[in-house]
């Protein structure tokens, strides 16, 4: 199946703006690039209401749908490590807290390189266990706080999942990196001429691991032990095809589901890296929204 045309329209742009680099990346340049991208499909206005937060000595973004609900979602935004933010994901945690009928934290965790492995992983379990403590306060159920994320924000999730175990009611990974140490037939397959290419994959995990840090569990939950990850709440996989990281997610939910996790796998066979992000622009984008909200807001 080829690519979306919406989405297709997307990649061209940002493979032709690419080819200029030379594959030469830095911090800032991907930073900048990546907020025009992602700042041209934002919402024009927000359907939930928004409340700006300082959650574990992190800035984080609280949107509250506008009927009532006892269930939160923790969300951690894409970028690789490294580019990135709240503000930057407000079309898909927006989207999700609608859809999702939960409230969505969406956190501002540290970047690499300036905060390199374990900084993003610390701040990601520093603020699940701080809406644990302040359920009350923001008017949740404990027993009802989710984790998700997309990309890099999907392995956040899937890690900070086999920190708290049972203890989350559900997991929601949007191709999510779950092994840092391989290269998959994806990542050969598509090492070229997508939104995600191998270059630019190589360069974020140098600027977040070093040493042996792409073994460490907490870097890639896919080496957990069995035990550890028989206990991992429900999980909700959004697949893309062209996409390095797609048997990343295909194997996760495979791994998960022969321990007896309940898993669902959503996948998109015209869909790249990236697309759930653009759901004002991809109509892919809001039919996973719409699944990933069902899924969220089923009877656990």
């Amino acid at each position: 199946m080829p690519l979306d045309p919406s989405a297709q329209i997307i990649n061209d742009l940002v493979v032709s703006a690419r080819a200029d680099q030379a594959d030469v990346f830095d911090a800032t340049t991907m930073r900048e690039g990546y907020a025009l991208l992602l700042g041209a499909v934002q919402p024009a206005e927000l359907r939930c209401a928004r409340r700006d937060l300082e959650v574990a000595g992190r800035a984080a973004i609280l949107l509250t749908p506008r009927v009532a609900t006892d269930r939160l979602l923790v969300w951690f935004h894409g970028g690789g490590w490294v580019i990135g933010s709240p503000e930057l994901s407000l079309s898909e945690t927006d989207a999700l807290a609608v859809e999702g009928g939960c409230l969505v934290l969406s956190l501002d965790y540290r970047l690499a390189p300036e905060h390199p492995f374990p900084a993003a992983y610390d701040d990601a379990v520093a603020a699940v266990r701080w809406a644990q403590e302040n359920a009350d306060h923001l008017g949740i159920d404990p027993r009802h706080i989710a984790v998700g994320g997309d990309s890099a924000g999907g392995n956040l999730a899937a890690s900070v999942s086999v920190h708290f175990g049972d203890a989350l009611s559900a997991q929601l990974l949007v191709y999510p990196a779950v092994d840092l140490q391989r290269h998959s037939l994806a990542a050969e397959l598509y090492a070229d001429g997508y939104l995600l290419h191998r270059a630019g994959m190589d360069w974020f995990k140098q600027q977040y691991l070093a040493n042996d840090d792409a073994g460490d569990v907490r870097a890639s939950p896919m080496l957990a032990s069995n035990e550890d990850l028989s206990r991992v709440p429900p999980a909700h996989i959004v697949v893309a095809e062209f996409d390095p990281l797609r048997d990343d997610g295909f194997d996760y939910a495979a791994r998960l589901a022969e321990l007896g996790v309940p898993v669902t796998t959503d996948y998109h066979a015209d869909q790249m890296h990236g697309f759930f992000s653009c759901g004002p622009v991809i109509p892919g984008a809001q039919r996973a929204t719409e699944r990933a909200g069902a899924f969220l807001s089923a009877p656990r």
